[in-house]
């Protein structure tokens, strides 16, 4: 314990212990300051009649930091210090001090909500903004407030957004250590293309592994980017003599911890990580670290209803936490795999994972706290969107009514996966032991994903299941088995494959794909997806357990075939038949068919007759409502009432004519939706052609919307045509942008020299005026300056074009004219 007092971050331990006697505190500590290592140990010394809680983002960081700190006590795991993560656990009655992840906090809370022997609650690393960090630090608060005032808070991270904590703990201690870093010579290796990660990176390990006598840390997006680095790299005579470790969530505990630990024969070792070696793990021996600035992001996608990875380049605060691997021990070096320049366009901070992912779990556990989520105290709320969507997946499963949790959802909320998921386990529970443990299987496939992302057909991907996986497979299937049954989980193999699509079915009814052409489908939620190229499926069901959204389609990557009568078994009330008038876009008519569907997929339609015009008009109307301005059947005329009336709205037009208060004039924005409806049906049904509307008298029928005065008003002030100095009427031109412009020819406007306005004075006319050929010479407000002024230099040019016409020397005293000198005389 006594080489602690050498980390930076022991100068700030009196005053946590002297400040958590009474208050909650935050805690901001550079990389390399120990206040993972440091500052849970001094507490520990105080002696708090429970236990310390410190919750950390990743198992693997759970288990390594445990390992680590009951080694500074000379301690076994489990014993003073311990760790629990989902189905693993090393704590006993003298446990005073327990690493958990974060999800560990929610469940723990919402069964004990007084967290009884529970004294102090650590958050570490929270600037990484996992969703369950947020909603831990919400719930504890709450719980602080309401049932536990002796109950303390510490918030811990490397780069903190103070402010905005304080507004959450206004009564909380801000403390700051110092770092402990050596220097970091960086180097920026350009730009790096997608296609070209691969190579640059095992280039530049080679680089380092030249460059440095330590071990290499190599930065990349995903475990797929790891596998084929490390394949060229065992491949390479520099790595002969090297170990090759990868390291990332997914990857069994051995093969982690043995990533973590020192080369037990002394060799210089290359790590190949995720993102989830940024923070908190203590990796030994780090003298260089390769950032390729990537990093997958799990994003929910709202319009098809998937959770997928896309791939971000990091927020500066990333780039620094790696970085400082590299500073740990001693001067160190970082190879970045893009340009100086492209540094700073980086974002500072990551966006939250609360307003990326998927927030129905969310949402279920705020309900069966007792919360709605805009009520809780979150650094960050899930748009308006977001919370839709999962209230929409919440009730489709019966978990919520009028957006309140039932007694079925709060049985959901018991079940430690996606509510979608524990809805999958129950109903299959109600079917039989094959189904049951079918969904258990798909459940623990479901969270394993990222494993299996080149196999497509689920039972394919259970069959062939390498040894590692399956056990990793078969541990969390097994765990979902013991809430259902208690028969043992049979081998997946032996379980006929249509099982696993019944249990997909009954977790993703809204995935249910029919086939439309040969790689072709269309799921029930309305999107239209594909198979990968090179895939032959001749089902016309699939049950759809993950899909990726590339380029702008979607592609599906796990399912099972299932059968349209296993689809009516398990939704016998789902097929719907209904009748239909709809706008055929092709034949440019509307028609009425008689359609049969499943959720949006249309399984076949008929033709209706004899429907009633009503339905036409009404079909008319919808359709006229979701096109956009340029494509309504307005002619030029009606285009000009239009604006005029805007405008007349926008300069509040006097009405002289009205005997009252005059009505205001209207608001137009979308007369298909602002008008009445039934100002449209009578109107509308005689049509079942597009060029029946389109002959229909618009300007008469939208001037109906105007009283007499209004009427009056608009044609006295904005009026149709301009009377011009030839005696001739001229149409005005009113534009969407509030303008009134006449084009004429200018020998027409000799002799006018006055500005012209219309709307009752407030509105200047621009005229443009024309060549004999009716070409723009010149466009003006001010009649009499341009005759004065750079009307000489057109009278120079045109005299020599237009020799026949009149071009007087001073235009303002002339007589106006539409002949030329001939005709004049």
């Amino acid at each position: 314990m006594d080489n602690l007092q050498a980390l930076p971050a022991y100068a700030i331990a009196a005053s946590l212990s002297e400040a958590v006697e009474t208050h909650n505190a935050i805690v901001s500590a550079p990389p390399g300051a120990g206040k993972s290592t440091v500052l849970p140990l001094v507490l520990l010394n105080q002696h708090f009649p429970g236990r310390i809680l410190l919750m950390q983002p990743r198992r693997v960081v759970v288990r390594s930091l445990a390992n680590y700190l009951a080694s500074l006590l000379n301690e076994p795991v489990g014993k003073t210090v311990g760790y629990r993560i989902r189905g693993e656990s090393k704590i006993s009655a003298d446990t005073r001090l327990e690493i958990i992840t974060e999800g560990i906090l929610a469940r723990r809370i919402q069964s004990d909500p007084e967290l009884s022997g529970v004294s102090v609650i650590i958050f570490d690393e929270f600037h990484e903004r996992s969703i369950h960090s947020d909603f831990g630090l919400a719930l504890a608060l709450e719980v602080q407030q309401s049932l536990r005032d002796d109950l303390r808070l510490i918030v811990m991270s490397a780069t903190l957004d103070e402010q905005r904590l304080q507004t959450l703990m206004p009564d909380a201690v801000s403390l700051r250590s110092e770092g402990k870093m050596y220097p970091v010579e960086v180097h920026y290796c350009g730009q790096t293309k997608p296609e070209n990660l691969v190579p640059v990176m095992v280039a530049t390990i080679e680089q380092a592994c030249d460059e440095v006598t330590g071990d290499v840390l190599a930065f990349l997006p995903g475990a797929g980017a790891i596998r084929k680095v490390r394949q060229q790299l065992e491949n390479k005579q520099i790595c002969k003599g090297v170990a090759i470790h990868e390291l990332y969530g997914a990857l069994g505990k051995s093969a982690q911890m043995a990533a973590l630990a020192p080369d037990p024969t002394g060799k210089q070792k290359i790590i190949l990580a995720t993102n989830i070696a940024e923070t908190s793990l203590t990796i030994a021996n780090i003298e260089a670290v390769v950032d390729s600035g990537l990093e997958n992001v799990a994003s929910y996608q709202l319009d098809g209803g998937f959770t997928q990875l896309n791939q971000y380049m990091i927020s500066q605060a990333s780039a620094t936490q790696r970085m400082g691997r590299a500073g740990r021990l001693r001067k160190g070096k970082c190879y970045r795999l893009w340009a100086r320049e492209q540094h700073d366009r980086l974002s500072k901070q990551a966006t939250p994972q609360i307003l990326l992912e998927d927030i129905a779990p969310l949402l279920l556990e705020s309900l069966a706290w007792g919360s709605q989520l805009n009520e809780m105290a979150l650094l960050d709320v899930p748009s308006a969107a977001q919370q839709a969507a999962a209230t929409d997946v919440l009730d489709r499963i019966g978990a919520i009514d009028s957006q309140q949790i039932t007694s079925y959802g709060r049985r959901l909320a018991t079940f430690p996966c996606h509510p979608s998921i524990a809805h999958m386990l129950v109903c299959a529970r109600d079917l039989g032991e094959q189904e049951a443990a079918a969904a258990a299987i798909i459940a623990a496939l479901y969270e394993e994903s990222a494993l299996f992302r080149d196999q497509i057909l689920v039972s394919e991907i259970i069959r062939y299941l390498d040894p590692a996986s399956r056990r990793r497979v078969e541990k969390q299937a097994g765990r979902y088995q013991r809430l259902l049954s208690d028969r043992p989980l049979p081998a997946p193999h032996t379980l006929p494959e249509e099982k696993y699509a019944i249990a997909i079915a009954l977790a993703f009814p809204h995935h249910l794909a029919f086939k439309s052409s040969q790689n072709t489908f269309k799921l029930a939620n309305g999107r239209g997806a594909l198979i990968p190229s090179g895939i032959i499926e001749n089902s016309d069901w699939l049950a759809v357990l993950n899909a990726q959204s590339l380029g702008g389609e979607l592609i599906i990557r796990q399912y099972q075939p299932i059968s349209q009568t296993q689809i009516n078994q398990l939704y016998p009330d789902a097929i719907t038949i209904e009748e239909q008038v709809c706008y055929n876009s092709d034949k440019k008519h509307m028609q009425a068919r008689q359609i049969r569907r499943f959720g949006e997929i249309i399984l076949d339609s008929q033709p209706l007759s004899d429907i009633p015009r009503s339905q036409f008009s009404r079909a008319w109307l919808l359709h006229l409502q979701t096109l956009p301005p340029q494509q309504w059947p307005f002619d030029e005329a009606t285009w000009q009432w239009w604006y005029r009336v805007k405008l007349a709205q926008k300069l509040v037009l006097r009405q002289p004519q009205a005997f009252d208060t005059p009505t205001p004039w209207p608001v137009l924005d979308n007369p298909f939706i602002d008008f009445p409806e039934s100002f449209w049906l009578d109107k509308l049904a005689p049509c079942k052609k597009w060029e029946q509307v389109e002959k229909l008298p618009w300007k008469s029928l939208l001037k109906q919307v105007l009283d007499w005065p209004q009427q009056h008003a608009l044609d006295t002030y904005l009026p149709e045509t301009l009377s011009i100095p030839s005696k001739r009427d001229i149409p005005i031109k009113y534009s969407d942008t509030g303008s009134a412009c006449v084009a004429v020819k200018m020998q027409e406007m000799y002799g006018e020299t006055q500005r012209i306005v219309v709307a009752d004075g407030k509105l200047p006319v621009t005229f443009s005026l024309l060549s004999p050929a009716g070409r723009p010479l010149q466009t003006t407000q001010d009649l009499g300056a341009f005759w004065q002024g750079s009307y000489r230099d057109i009278q120079k040019e045109m005299k020599g074009r237009y020799p026949k016409h009149f071009w007087p020397d001073d235009p303002s005293l002339a007589l106006p004219t539409t002949r030329t000198k001939r005709f004049m005389k």
